[in-house]
């Protein structure tokens, strides 16, 4: 009959059971690690909700209170920049109190925003 090797060798070194407590020690630390990622992953995912909701729901109202059409709402609320955005949209010029009035459009403050300026020569 050969000879076979013993079934569990002892190994130079440590012995079994400082390497199953550095194993375990290990593992310990790669657990907390990963604990706190899903924490940070779960604090994330609700920050992001909550600035959702805070940004949602103020444009949805803004939205359904106008007095304006909806789409009208959209185009007045992006002629916001210059007078460009409001000409590009199709709301210039614009009158006080019609979409696509602003005041910062209105440089000389007569009521009308974005006026076409004849060309100078």
């Amino acid at each position: 009959m050969p000879h076979l090797p013993k079934p569990n060798p002892v190994r130079p070194g440590s012995g079994p059971e400082q390497r199953l407590r550095s194993l375990q020690r290990r593992f310990r630390a790669v657990s907390a690690r990963n604990g706190r990622t899903t924490k940070l992953r779960w604090a994330m995912t609700a920050l992001i909700a909550i600035a959702g909701i805070l940004v949602g729901y103020p444009a949805v109202w803004l939205l359904v209170s106008s007095s304006w059409p909806i789409t009208t709402t959209l185009r007045h609320i992006a002629s916001a920049p210059n007078c460009d955005f409001a000409r590009l949209v199709g709301l210039a010029p614009a009158r006080r109190g019609e979409p696509g009035y602003w005041k910062h459009h209105d440089r000389d403050e007569d009521g009308v925003a974005c006026e076409p300026w004849a060309p100078r020569r």
